[in-house]
């Protein structure tokens, strides 16, 4: 009985294997290519996504934490918030009380007033120029540029002393967020009221 065939592999076979391998090979490689794209995309656009989360977030935690009184355009692609009220507190002592008293107080002069913006403003990252969020000047972090994103005022209730101010309404928020990596920018709409 012979177990070792001495001839060795005949061109025949020789050429049906590679034949074989030619066909499979490139399906192999197209399946691992888009894969591994495919992983790559949605890593960026994950990371977009927590950008422009986190964005809106800073944005509503400035609405909710910072005590304003109206709300204004600073120019395109920004809004301000402003701080006419101040409470005051006064120590008053009677005989053998003490009590406080506590008082609003509009301010008039314009020095006087708080503001805390909300912008879309020029950054550098990496020795590129992109457009970030910015919120009281702090620029926000991502890898995203933001650039051809908006804000936009919808007002709903104007002051009663001026029409610029707003009281009450909408943001709405058009986030285009783009990255070099990725082939087409990533569109998110956002809206809040005030």
């Amino acid at each position: 009985m012979k177990i070792f065939d001495e001839r060795g592999i005949t061109l025949m076979e020789l050429l049906a294997t590679i034949t074989i391998l030619a066909i499979v090979l490139p399906v192999i490689y197209s399946v691992f290519n888009s894969g591994l794209s495919l992983y790559n995309k949605i890593q960026i656009e994950g990371q977009l996504r927590d950008d422009a989360d986190y964005a809106i977030s800073m944005m509503l935690n400035a609405f909710n934490s910072i005590p304003f009184d109206n709300v204004q355009t600073c120019g395109e692609n920004c809004i301000q918030l402003n701080n006419v009220t101040h409470t005051d507190l006064e120590k008053v002592e009677k005989e053998n009380s003490s009590f406080y008293s506590i008082q609003e107080n509009k301010e008039n002069a314009a020095e006087d007033i708080s503001r805390h913006k909300i912008a879309l403003v020029n950054n550098t990252i990496n020795n590129e120029k992109i457009k970030s969020v910015a919120v009281d000047g702090n620029i926000l972090d991502g890898i995203g540029n933001f650039d051809g994103s908006t804000f936009s005022l919808t007002c709903s209730q104007k002051s009663k002393n001026n029409a610029d101010l707003c009281e009450h309404g909408f943001i709405d928020v058009q986030f285009i967020i783009d990255q070099s990596r990725l082939k087409k920018p990533l569109a998110l709409e956002s809206q809040f009221g005030f």
